[in-house]
């Protein structure tokens, strides 16, 4: 991790308004600078960038954070790349960990593989645009399917020529080795020990990573009557894994942000027409199934996602049970069902970018809504395929996580299907009980590569089994710990949480009050206040990123010179640094509690403030563990009814003490 002093120095060094204008067009509004959202489609600035705090947000969507949060967002890097961009940028000593023998050589490894698929990236490049056949036979096949020449050098796409050694002989001639050329899967070797090129007599479609390195390639063949694979991917290697890729996410990711959804399609030339005709948001599967890897991809960046189809469907009936890891995934997954004989390409060059949109937008509809229609259609009135078909339903609607959205689902499911609503709700409960106990029995197993198809050399058919997947980064097991406390009802808890964080981060080293001590009046400081009355009534925050807070506070509040404000927004944590900068943004309203003929300030009447917002926070706890006890209660099989109800009892007059202390409430804004 990068040390806090670090972090500090690159953020004094990057200034806000400096970094945000690279991209951002800012015009000064009295203290601040305001301009249009980069993250949102808007008319209306809404995007204030606040050099004095160091920090930016838009008041529409909501993003923003310190200057690498920003460049994070935008670019989509991780913080540590963020932050090493903007030390590079302003001459900040950046001291990266140091990496042991086995990382060095796995780091060396991989460089050494990206630069061999960068040269074979260039020599496809160069063989299309400056030899005769490049020009005659892979820039016509381009140009034939409607590609402009912006969008095939935006793709860098490419062209391998149809002697079979011809790329393994230009890079052995420019010291490249036979090692790198295997490993990246650019050759295979044959039986004589010769080196073969894999996509010779094909155009290439290269493959990025999210950073827009050169991880794989795509190669479809140029002759119609050969009896080989129509494409041929790159195998599996150390730099890249055909689960955890979508094709055209690199170029895709920023206008997925944008629109708040992405489009999937199945192939490479979907993905190119599309971006073409004005539909940038769009990434490809590559022609195999979804991967829980791809999804989590596609999640990083939108909760929305549609899938497009052709109109073949028997087709679609064999891939739908695919979508329902999207759903799993907690995705909004919608349908765009194209015409008869049309396919994503095929649709988006024969029809204008304007015709495209609107088509997209009149046509796409709900999944679960467009499979019961879907199913039905082939179901008709027998009764074994109406069955299935409500197994099917149930199914899908099983692994939606949140119960509001699955009750919605299967009341209309049953106007729809005209199925008696209390039988698709005991079959979804039976289904998610059945999962759960899957679950607890044995892991999920890794998913498996599809064939790359038969000419894609002596054994490499089939990539290679994908290894155990990745575990989840902090920031998406902190997501799935928030997701699991909002199940258990502590919503109201946790936004008090955020309250007394907020107060911690914008005032935690503030004198909240003087107390006597053995040398003399001592200041205890909002957060000392906050962090004691926890510790008395042995309390903990819930929320995983509050709690985190807390606990730095209590470590660093007696270093000297410590700035709460500073300390937390430059925190080399980021979902720590992130939370702060936008805990800073917010404000209180205050109620009718406090005199207006007084200055009602967060500063002047911080004293009022802090008290109020924690004895908020201690009434909220007592009526969720009131509500604990009730149920307890309820159940008929405790054995500790007499020692319940003094409990009981005790809440209930903690309850009404507090009510009657609190008066007028504070509501966050």
């Amino acid at each position: 991790m990068i040390d806090q002093l670090t972090i500090e120095r690159i953020l004094d060094a990057a200034g806000i308004v400096d970094v945000v204008s690279q991209f951002v067009t800012l015009r000064k509004r009295g203290v601040n600078y305001v301009g249009l959202c980069p993250f949102h489609n808007e008319k209306t600035p809404s995007f204030y960038v606040s050099p004095s705090k160091g920090i930016c947000k838009c008041f529409s969507c909501g993003k923003g954070g310190n200057a690498i949060h920003f460049l994070m967002e935008h670019e989509q890097m991780s913080f540590h790349d963020a932050a090493g961009w903007l030390a590079d940028k302003y001459g900040i000593p950046f001291q990266r960990r140091e990496l042991t023998d086995s990382e060095k050589a796995l780091q060396n490894e991989r460089e050494s593989l990206f630069i061999t698929n960068q040269f074979a990236r260039d020599y496809y490049m160069d063989t299309l645009r400056n030899t005769p056949k490049g020009v005659a036979i892979g820039m016509a096949y381009f140009r034939k399917r409607g590609f402009r020449d912006d969008i095939i050098d935006k793709f860098q796409l490419g062209y391998c020529p149809e002697e079979s050694d011809s790329t393994a002989r230009a890079a052995l001639s420019k010291g490249y080795t036979k090692d790198s050329l295997l490993k990246t899967g650019i050759c295979y070797e044959k039986e004589d020990g010769t080196l073969r090129d894999r996509f010779w007599g094909r155009v290439i479609f290269p493959v990025h990573s999210l950073s827009g390195k050169i991880v794989a390639f795509g190669g479809r063949v140029m002759k119609s009557d050969a009896k080989v694979a129509k494409y041929v991917n790159s195998p599996e290697s150390a730099i890249y894994s055909k689960s955890r890729e979508l094709y055209g996410l690199y170029f895709a990711k920023q206008a997925i942000v944008r629109k708040d959804r992405c489009f999937l399609v199945e192939g490479y030339a979907d993905v190119i027409s599309m971006f073409q005709s004005g539909v940038e948001n769009v990434v490809a599967s590559s022609g195999t199934s979804l991967t829980p890897g791809q999804i989590r991809l596609i999640h990083r960046f939108t909760n929305n996602i549609t899938v497009l189809y052709d109109g073949d469907k028997a087709g679609i009936k064999a891939s739908i049970r695919g979508i329902d890891m999207l759903l799993a995934e907690g995705m909004n997954v919608k349908v765009l069902l194209l015409p008869d004989g049309e396919d994503p390409d095929s649709f988006a060059q024969s029809h204008t970018a304007t015709q495209f949109q609107e088509y997209i937008e009149s046509h796409q509809v709900d999944f679960i809504r467009f499979k019961v229609r879907l199913l039905m259609d082939g179901a008709g009135d027998d009764p074994y395929a109406r069955s299935e078909l409500i197994k099917e339903i149930t199914r899908s609607i099983s692994v939606i996580q949140d119960p509001i959205v699955r009750s919605v689902y299967i009341t209309e499911c049953s106007q729809i299907m005209k199925i008696d609503e209390r039988l698709l709700i005991n079959d979804v409960n039976r289904r998610q009980r059945e999962q759960a106990q899957e679950n607890v029995r044995q892991p999920e197993p890794a998913p498996q590569a599809e064939s790359s198809g038969p000419d894609a050399g002596p054994g490499t058919v089939q990539d290679a089994p994908e290894q155990n997947q990745p575990e989840l980064s902090p920031e998406d097991r902190l997501r799935e710990e928030i997701r699991a406390l909002k199940r258990q009802d502590l919503g109201p808890i946790m936004d008090r949480e955020r309250l007394l964080s907020q107060l911690i981060v914008r005032f935690g080293d503030s004198t909240y009050c003087m107390m006597d001590g053995e040398d003399g009046p001592q200041a205890l400081t909002v957060g000392m206040f906050i962090s004691l009355s926890l510790e008395n009534d042995s309390l903990e925050f819930h929320h995983p990123v509050y709690r985190r807070i807390l606990e730095l506070f209590r470590e660093h509040c007696t270093d000297e010179g410590f700035s709460s404000e500073r300390y937390f927004v430059s925190h080399p944590e980021s979902f720590v640094s992130l939370t702060a900068a936008s805990l800073i943004e917010e404000r209180y309203q205050l109620s009718s509690m406090f005199d207006k003929s007084q200055p009602t300030s967060d500063s002047d009447r911080l004293f009022e403030l802090t008290s109020h917002i924690m004895a908020d926070y201690q009434l909220e706890v007592v009526r969720y563990e009131i509500k604990k006890v009730e149920k307890q209660l309820q159940d008929n099989s405790t054995t500790d009814i007499a020692e319940l109800q003094a409990r009981y009892q005790t809440l209930v007059r903690a309850r009404n003490e507090l009510a009657r202390k609190l008066g007028d409430r504070v509501i966050s804004v």
